[in-house]
């Protein structure tokens, strides 16, 4: 029995409130604004007995009561007009702390979550969930909060004084209210599933808009404007007929409620007025009781809005959660112990095993390697067919996917063990699809980075020969790149790529075909000048483009997600057929591109 009534006791409802989690983030500023409503509501309540009050002095001439009533009437709405100020500072202003909080703490969470989840998560859906899905949160949290408890205060308040009035019209009053609770529950379950489907719709449209504003010179290329156009259109009628559907049920909900207060109107102004006329009641008794009727006709339509907003915000909050519990990439505080093994190892493989756990049975890929190791300063070559699990290997060491544990270690220690933010600022990644910020050429250079680099950018600009290119630029450094770096060419973003991590000064760089896009001559001097000014820098290439392999220290060739031969690059063409076969492959493929135009010179 006790633990039923711990059950019912109200501050056990209250933590199974939903939103309960972020009232209590700013009790302070809740409670203030609740405790002004509740004397704005007791404030509004009284209004209505002082017409009264003045009313019945009009007819025995008491002016003295007349003056004390209308004074009264002043000065409480004076009060009232504060307490209205500092309710909405309070209620609502609190509504947009939370969501900003929420915003954040779901934006760095984002930023923690595995590769994996990026490529299962469309991009427009994950902005609909930050936006849109916040913002009606907020609506629930701010004025949602608002009228609910506008609404219970002012049925709790109004009730004592009608029946004190006349009990025989307050029961008239309430004759209809009985249905409201079947109204609530009925309509408010369709805005529930009608507007979850609605925001699903809204993430697949902005989906498809992100997609093809991206994509808007290939669109443009093959002729898809009237194709996309169509699919765009397509889109936005489904939501505009959810959309439609949700209105449907809104219209409905508030009118509805409306009505069960009118009809009690109804009631009151007919038999109340019978009253009046037989002498039962006073005027300024029915005059004040009509007031009261009318004031409650807003906490009907406060009850239809409040579900409409907390059922919006609870189908929002869902979607918002389903992100927040999704686990992070783990990240771990530096291990006290030494490293496991003190030798001149930078980087070191013991049995990995791994698979990707998004894909079907159908298409497995497994990479399976075994005590490879890779000494400071030494520069290794990764190179096989298309899928071979080049990328996943160098991927897995910045640990973009979470690797088994005891397998990757970095200069002795387990890679797992290692905090995140200090792994890969240790280890820096070049990919072949490169993105670059809409910042300036030396914003795009300096990402997280607080010191000064302006000699030391220039020395790498020109190793990366791109630093004439730059110079050529209207304002240079300081040039804007445009969205994902629209201004340049692929070739461009890739050597400005290269710059961005060097300039980390990371004691391991994994490339990962990051020079297709870069003509031979160029990416040659690019080798030639990275050999001779980084010899101490540990490096994984990864490659289709075999030219340069002649320059690595040891060749691993990988074929299914295993390693099949390893070595150097004139011993791997007598021994291996694979790595024969992909060294035909690369040198058709760079006469290819001799016989035709090389990357230009020139920014588009």
């Amino acid at each position: 029995m006790t633990r039923k009534i711990k059950h019912l006791s109200p501050l056990s409802q209250l933590r199974r409130y939903p939103f309960w989690g972020y009232i209590k983030q700013y009790p302070k500023r809740y409670a203030i604004g609740l405790l002004t409503l509740g004397l704005v509501d007791l404030i509004n309540v009284t209004l209505p007995l002082l017409v009264k009050w003045g009313i019945d002095a009009i007819g025995p001439k008491n002016t003295k009561q007349l003056v004390w009533a209308s004074v009264g009437y002043l000065v409480l709405m004076i009060l009232q007009s504060y307490g209205r100020y500092l309710w909405r500072i309070y209620l609502m202003g609190t509504s947009h702390l939370l969501v900003g909080d929420l915003r954040k703490k779901m934006y760095a969470h984002i930023q923690k979550l595995p590769l994996e989840f990026h490529q299962k998560n469309k991009s427009g859906d994950l902005m609909s969930r930050v936006t849109n899905d916040i913002e009606s949160v907020r609506m629930a949290l701010g004025p949602g909060i608002l009228v609910t408890a506008d609404a219970v205060l002012m049925l709790v308040l109004i009730v004592p004084p009608m029946m004190f009035l006349s009990v025989k019209l307050s029961l008239l009053a309430f004759a209809f209210y009985p249905l409201v609770p079947w109204i609530t529950k009925r309509i408010g379950n369709q805005i529930d599933e009608i507007f979850g489907e609605l925001q699903k719709k809204m993430a697949g449209l902005s989906s498809f808009a992100q997609e093809s504003f991206a994509g808007v010179r290939l669109i443009r290329s093959l002729v898809l404007e009237s194709e996309t156009c169509r699919q765009f259109r397509a889109l936005s009628e489904e939501y505009r007929d959810q959309g439609i559907s949700l209105a449907r049920w809104e219209a409905v909900f508030s009118p509805s409620l409306g009505l069960l207060t009118n009809l009690g109107t109804f009631l009151i102004l007919l038999l109340g007025g019978f009253d009046v006329l037989k002498g039962a009641i006073t005027i300024g008794t029915f005059v004040a009781f009509q007031r009261f009727v009318v004031q409650l006709s807003w906490p009907m339509e406060a009850i239809g809005w409040a579900v409409t907003m907390h059922r919006e915000g609870f189908a929002a909050q869902r979607r918002i959660h389903e992100i927040l519990e999704v686990p992070q990439v783990s990240s771990v505080k530096w291990p006290s112990e030494k490293p496991e093994r003190d030798s001149k190892n930078a980087l070191e493989v013991r049995t990995l095993g791994f698979h990707y756990s998004q894909l079907e049975q159908a298409h497995p890929f497994f990479l399976q390697l075994d005590n490879l190791q890779v000494r400071i300063g030494q520069k290794i070559g990764v190179v096989g067919r298309v899928g071979a699990g080049k990328t996943t290997f160098l991927n897995l060491w910045l640990r973009l996917y979470e690797p088994p544990k005891g397998t990757l270690y970095f200069e002795g220690k387990d890679i797992t063990s290692i905090p995140l933010d200090e792994l890969r600022y240790q280890i820096a990644m070049v990919e072949q699809n490169i993105f670059l910020f809409s910042e300036s050429v030396r914003g795009n250079m300096q990402l997280g980075l607080n010191r000064t680099l302006d000699p030391e950018l220039q020395k790498i600009m020109k190793l990366g020969q791109i630093e004439g290119e730059v110079k050529q630029l209207p304002k240079g450094y300081e040039t804007p790149l445009g969205e994902r770096g629209v201004t340049l060419s692929g070739g461009q973003k890739q050597r400005l790529a290269l710059v961005r991590a060097l300039v980390r000064q990371p004691k391991v760089l994994l490339l990962d075909d990051c020079f297709s896009a870069v003509d031979v001559e160029i990416e040659s001097k690019i080798i030639d000048s990275f050999f001779e000014n980084y010899k101490d820098l540990t490096v994984l290439f990864a490659s289709h483009r075999l030219s340069v392999m002649s320059r690595m220290d040891e060749i691993w060739v990988f074929d299914r997600g295993f390693l099949v031969e390893r070595g150097t690059h004139s011993h791997l063409l007598q021994v291996s057929p694979l790595y024969q076969e992909l060294w035909s492959q690369s040198e058709r493929e760079v006469e290819r591109e001799k016989m035709g135009l090389g990357e230009g010179e020139l920014f588009l």
